[in-house]
């Protein structure tokens, strides 16, 4: 990923160009075997073809109020008549949980036993995928409204309400419906089920927060700290707070060997920056150390101010994960992504060393990253903030 701005303008892209490939295939797993993966599908254009979302993000779990999407007619029928052909024409798989958005789709699909021979997953996702543009085409052709433009709005986990499809005109070129391959997340342990499982049920409920809390819930591909270009997600107001302090731990205590997080000091530093939380300081870290998680996790769990930095780049239709989500909509946490990260190391690498430079070890990445937030701590004049550039929410 280019480390400016600058670099992008001066290869004739804007930072809104830029997109992360999320179709590339494990190669170590054998995708004609047994498995357990979560499936995204994303429609062409991202236009909202499947329905709309409706809800109170305040209502209770289990009221009708609670947000959820209705389905179009289109949606409808990719739910009724072409998911269960999977299972029906390839009986080693199974639909263990679907979440039908208006522009894509979640599956969490088991293989439970090798496909047939000369089959692999993709095969059959590209015939379901098929299927679904053939249904679309059915409908299409007998209507001629307009196709309607791209959207960002979400739909929910099997529903079995129907709403008006919305009517593309007929596709002269016989398009695919959905766009080029597809993303999976191999699934490998139980408590990963579980976190996809809610994960795919709160689709709805996390598009309608994004929908009516914008301030709280911002993605920017590229804003500016000081000289410095990140990607953020979340509250970005936290940056203007004047009061913020880093934590930062490394893993053992220099003066007694023991990990940094069973000493008296630890303790003590530990108690104080959650007691300055409180009182309005931002914490800032990338949490990685487990001094730093423990901190960091303890005022997220408590909805206290959190600047947090990953070494994940955060693009176009990212989200964190659902705990982290749920601090941003509370207005309490941003997270933040430098531009660049592996590139700079390498480059620092490679100017000390004077030879090519390797990957960067994770040591180098916490170095860093902590390096990084100490500059963000230090960084009060708003003045420096470049929040104008580029808003994609």
């Amino acid at each position: 990923m280019p480390t400016s701005k600058e670099e992008l303008l001066r290869r004739g892209l804007t930072p809104h160009d830029i997109q992360h490939n999320q179709h590339r295939r494990a190669l170590w797993q054998d995708y004609a075997g047994s498995g357990l993966y979560m499936i995204t599908l994303c429609v062409e254009g991202r236009s909202p073809l499947f329905g709309h979302l409706e809800g109170d993000i305040k209502a209770p779990r289990g009221q009708a109020s609670f947000p959820h999407i209705v389905l179009s007619q289109l949606g409808n029928i990719i739910l009724t008549e072409e998911l269960p052909k999977l299972h029906r024409l390839y009986p080693q798989i199974e639909l263990w949980q679907a979440s039908i958005m208006p522009d894509h789709l979640h599956l969490l699909l088991h293989v439970a036993a090798p496909l047939p021979p000369n089959k692999k997953l993709g095969d059959i996702l590209r015939l379901f995928k098929g299927g679904c543009t053939r249904a679309w085409w059915h409908q299409t052709s007998q209507t001629s409204t307009a196709v309607p433009a791209p959207s960002s709005a979400t739909v929910p986990a099997l529903s079995s309400a129907v709403s008006p499809s919305p009517s593309p005109s007929p596709p002269l070129l016989r398009l695919s419906l959905f766009e080029p391959g597809y993303h999976d997340r191999i699934i490998k342990r139980p408590g990963m089920l579980d976190t996809i499982k809610r994960y795919m049920a709160d689709n709805p409920l996390r598009a309608l927060m994004r929908k009516r809390l914008p301030h709280l819930l911002e993605r920017r591909l590229h804003l500016r700290i000081g000289t410095r270009d990140y990607a953020a997600f979340g509250a970005l107001f936290l940056l203007k707070r004047a009061e913020k302090e880093q934590v930062f731990y490394h893993r053992r205590d220099s003066a007694t060997g023991l990990p940094t997080e069973q000493t008296d000091t630890y303790r003590h530093e530990h108690d104080r920056q959650l007691s300055e939380a409180r009182e309005g300081v931002v914490l800032v870290s990338p949490a990685i150390s487990p001094g730093e998680r423990l901190i960091i996790n303890a005022a997220i769990d408590e909805a206290l101010p959190v600047i947090q930095l990953q070494k994940e780049p955060i693009m176009r239709y990212w989200k964190p994960e659902r705990r982290r989500f749920e601090a941003c909509a509370r207005g309490t946490l941003l997270i933040l992504a430098p531009w660049g990260l592996d590139e700079e190391l390498m480059k620092t690498a490679h100017q000390c060393a004077g030879t090519s430079a390797t990957a960067p070890s994770d040591y180098a990445r916490f170095h860093h990253l902590n390096d990084l937030a100490a500059e963000i701590c230090a960084t009060t004049d708003v003045s420096l903030l470049n929040l104008s550039d580029i808003i994609i929410k």
